[in-house]
């Protein structure tokens, strides 16, 4: 495959110089596809374990109980991997799956081939898999953000802490969550109604402002 200004960018090839980078994707059977809102992309082909990497749009990690329902993991944006925990502890039974969240350009690569290098032993190989490292463990650290959200009691207590989260990670008071408020409700593990209820609440309180997706902590009220 051609290697693409997208590709080249995604931190799991940080510090792999293109021309090396187009042998690498050879060696890794990796091929590029298109998923549309709501569609949901595989992890396995013909018993083979994949892995993905989100190029453009977004993925939901998500999981499903016995009786349907539904509860968002985490949101994977451009340059996130998915599908590397599960293809590594063979756990191939476990409800989860990914489903695109906005139309979106996925690199799937072969997870056998990036845990064993090939004869050729790639140049950069090594430094690949110290990207992935990397990748992983921010991504334990989001979901062990979600745990510390989700374990909150009441609604008010999630939805505080998760925007305080949010208020964190950029740097600043008024930010964008990537969430609307169905998918917010599902992340926090709450109902839609009562969720939108507390924050009806926590605007009139004067603890913070909303417009759709933006929100803005009022200083009083952290």
């Amino acid at each position: 495959m051609d290697v693409n200004k997208l590709v080249v960018e995604c931190p799991l090839f940080r510090q792999i110089d293109p021309e090396d980078l187009a042998a690498m994707l050879k060696c890794l059977s990796a091929r590029e596809i298109t998923a549309l809102r709501g569609e949901f992309i595989r992890t396995m082909s013909g018993g083979k374990p994949l892995m993905g990497v989100v190029l453009e749009g977004s993925v939901e990690m998500i999981s499903e109980d016995y009786f349907g329902k539904k509860s968002i993991l985490t949101v994977l944006t451009v340059g996130n991997l998915f599908g590397e925990s599960y293809s590594c502890l063979q756990a191939r039974n476990r409800a989860v799956a990914f489903q695109v969240r906005e139309d979106c350009r996925v690199l799937i690569l072969d997870y056998d081939r990036i845990l064993h290098a090939c004869k050729l032993v790639c140049r950069f190989h090594h430094r690949m898999i110290e990207n992935m490292v990397e990748l992983i463990a921010e991504k334990n650290l989001e979901l062990i953000e979600k745990l510390e959200v989700t374990s909150r009691v009441s609604i008010r207590e999630k939805l505080l802490t998760y925007l305080t989260r949010q208020a964190e990670r950029t740097g600043s008071l008024t930010f964008t969550i990537p969430m609307g408020r169905t998918e917010l409700a599902e992340y926090l593990c709450t109902d839609r109604s009562a969720m939108t209820r507390e924050l009806t609440r926590l605007k009139k309180e004067g603890i913070i402002e909303f417009d759709k997706r933006t929100f803005t902590l009022l200083k009083h009220g952290i």
